[in-house]
């Protein structure tokens, strides 16, 4: 089965008509992403197709309050009038008895005063068929019975609740049920209870039968009470989630009004204190450092030159020095030479000693400008004291510069924040909101608690009328036929029990190993989990590690139980045996990092020949979907206008 085409118009948030095409373009591509902002309308695309498919049959939502006609009524968009009403068209197309067939389901709907007036027309290939039409809620479990829908057609709530292994034995119940056909198991049981009942019932004594009818009123008022709570529970939720939308709403107008600013004006302000005075710092560390040797680094060149003549000057005065006593020397050794040398030698010697004081003379002949004695003080400076001062003042520069631009963006964040008495009534508005979403959440809980005890209630009138049933027909029972026929009642409902527990036990080895198998792609570890196991009574899940020693739910992390959930839903869906596609509401809850991965390269390309994803920007960021691009075949953005309160179904993803 392959879904060919979506048709909504003046359905819930989508003015008009809008038809969104959903067939993949190729095999190696069988992802539909579908992006909205919460509030846009993805839960309305999958509430469509089960509607579609199920009528007045279809897996009620939690939007679902009251009778069908309240839901059809509320799914009318609001800015139309309940006279035009609204329509739903699902094209899709399927193999059967060896050929092809495609169908199209048209639901319409609109308001004719206080009641709710549905068309339903069903075509095949393209021509309208009145019997398929009136036999359209029989004909559709043929290929995609209602019991096992949610297999395929959930949500992110269906996976957080499968999660939680103890509240998923009633998930796996009717998944169970639905695959293995015990609903009809159940519901011969449940019609043996009644036939045993009206028998017995027939057979109450005089005397006892004021009791029985006491009793049965007493059940007939605590059901009548438990009904109408219900009903106010499910009026009491709508509320609430209208109230949490329009606080929701109020809030991303208080936020995007500047609120989120205003809240963060002591913070801004503090910043921007914070940063004026380390500005003010940085400049008083500057003006110290050039009150001492900083200066100079202006005549850094001058002053090494100075360094250069105080030497030249100071080895001048040296040679000096040196050759004043060399000519002392040299007159003396003269003197004793001419007793011992010839004239010639003499001579010689004479003029190797004047050309030597010659050149130690040239060398001291330079000019005395600074007249600096002490030169390290001067190479000092120059070297060591000058360096140090220019690495400090460069640095003092530069943060002083970096205080400066964050200085300038915090004053410009203190100027951006809004007054507060302009965000005054929208600040009352929000808060005011966020008020009656607690109250309705407070009143809510206090329904359901109501609601569970009145169910407590009729669960202990139910016992009692039944134990008066069973004292009056254990009474009254006197006719040999009355007795065999309760005998056989529940003898047949003890086998039909050991009928469910057989066939349950039967499938579940096949199912806990699909399981396993889907669970072990998801997670890619083998010494996490080697054996599933379901209890056929209990329906509990059991988890058995490489070594034989049973794993519990709290040694999983969570990410590691929404897998779980995920492989559970995958093994069933497989265990059908149903080439059925995938429709998937808001996907990756609260996944971390790494376990999204796994779902994205694991589980959604893989999934079905056909899945179609409704997701936010945060689920399928943009990570997420360089991750999926591959397998993506078509792509759709949900674009809601609070002006016009209406949406728009534009193709491409979020930043596309």
């Amino acid at each position: 089965m392959i879904l060919d085409e979506l048709v909504l118009h003046n359905v819930g948030t989508f003015a008009g008509r809008h038809a969104i095409e959903l067939t993949p373009p190729a095999r190696n591509k069988p992802v539909v992403l579908i992006g909205g902002l919460n509030g846009a309308g993805k839960t309305t695309i999958l509430e469509a197709i089960h509607l579609a498919l199920y009528g007045s049959l279809a897996q009620a939502s939690g939007r679902r309050t009251g009778s069908y006609e309240n839901y059809l009524r509320s799914l009318i968009h609001r800015g139309v009038p309940h006279s035009e009403g609204a329509a739903i068209e699902l094209a899709f197309h399927a193999h059967q008895q060896g050929s092809e067939r495609h169908y199209r389901i048209r639901r319409s709907w609109r308001s004719t005063g206080q009641s709710i007036r549905e068309i339903v027309l069903v075509s095949v290939d393209g021509r309208h068929d009145n019997a398929l039409t009136a036999s359209w809620s029989d004909y559709v479990e043929t290929f995609l019975p209602r019991g096992i829908a949610g297999l395929f057609f959930f949500d992110g709530e269906q996976i957080e609740a499968l999660a939680d292994l103890e509240r998923s034995r009633q998930v796996l119940a009717s998944a169970l049920a639905a695959l293995l056909g015990l609903d009809l198991v159940d519901r011969l049981s449940t019609d043996l209870a009644v036939i045993k009942r009206r028998h017995r019932a027939q057979h109450v004594p005089k005397e006892l039968r004021q009791t029985v009818d006491e009793r049965r009123l007493r059940v007939t008022e605590a059901r009548q009470a438990e009904e109408a709570a219900a009903t106010a529970v499910a009026t009491a939720r709508g509320d609430k989630e209208q109230a949490d939308k329009l606080a929701f709403e109020l809030t991303e107008r208080y936020r995007a009004a500047g609120g989120e600013l205003l809240d963060q004006r002591d913070a801004a302000e503090a910043r921007a204190n914070v940063l004026k005075k380390q500005f003010v710092a940085y400049e008083d560390e500057l003006r110290a450092e050039l009150s001492e040797a900083a200066p100079l680094l202006l005549n850094k060149t001058l002053l090494g030159q100075v360094a250069a003549q105080a030497r030249a000057e100071t080895a001048a005065a040296r040679e000096r020095i040196i050759t004043d006593v060399l000519a002392e020397r040299d007159a003396a050794l003269l003197s004793q030479l001419r007793v011992a040398l010839s004239d010639d030698a003499l001579r010689s010697v004479e003029q190797h000693l004047t050309a030597d004081r010659q050149t130690r003379a040239g060398a001291a002949d330079v000019p005395v400008i600074t007249g600096l004695r002490e030169v390290a003080s001067i190479e000092q400076i120059a070297t060591a004291a000058l360096p140090a001062a220019q690495r400090r003042v460069e640095q003092l520069v530069q943060r002083r510069a970096e205080v400066r631009a964050e200085l300038d963006q915090a004053e410009r964040v203190v100027v951006a924040i809004p007054d507060a008495a302009s965000l005054a009534p929208l600040l009352a508005e929000r808060d005011a909101a966020a008020a009656e979403a607690l109250r309705l959440d407070a009143r809510l809980v206090q329904l359901e608690e109501h609601l569970a005890a009145l169910r407590q209630e009729l669960a202990r009138a139910d016992a009692s009328y039944e134990a008066a049933l069973t004292k009056s027909a254990q009474a009254g029972l006197i006719a040999d036929d009355g007795r065999r026929l309760v005998d056989h009642v529940d003898r047949v409902q003890v086998t039909l029990e050991r009928l469910r527990l057989a066939a349950i036990q039967r499938h579940l080895d096949r199912i806990g190993a699909l399981v396993l198998e889907a669970l072990g792609r998801l997670l890619r570890k083998s010494d996490l989990i080697a054996r599933i196991a379901i209890d056929p009574k209990t329906y509990g899940v059991q988890l058995t590690g490489p070594g034989g020693h049973p794993v519990s739910a709290a040694a999983l992390s969570a990410g590691e139980r929404q897998l779980l959930a995920v492989a559970l839903l995958w093994g069933l869906a497989r265990a059908a045996g149903q080439p059925l596609p995938v429709v998937i509401d808001t996907p990756l809850g609260r996944l971390d990092g790494t376990h999204r991965a796994h779902l994205l390269e694991r589980y959604f390309p893989y999934a079905s020949h056909q899945v179609i994803l409704l997701s936010t920007d945060t689920e399928i960021d943009d990570a997420a979907y360089d991750r999926l691009a591959p397998h993506i075949g078509r792509r759709y953005q949900l674009c809601f206008d609070p002006a016009t309160n209406a949406t728009a179904v534009e193709p491409g993803y979020f930043w596309e």
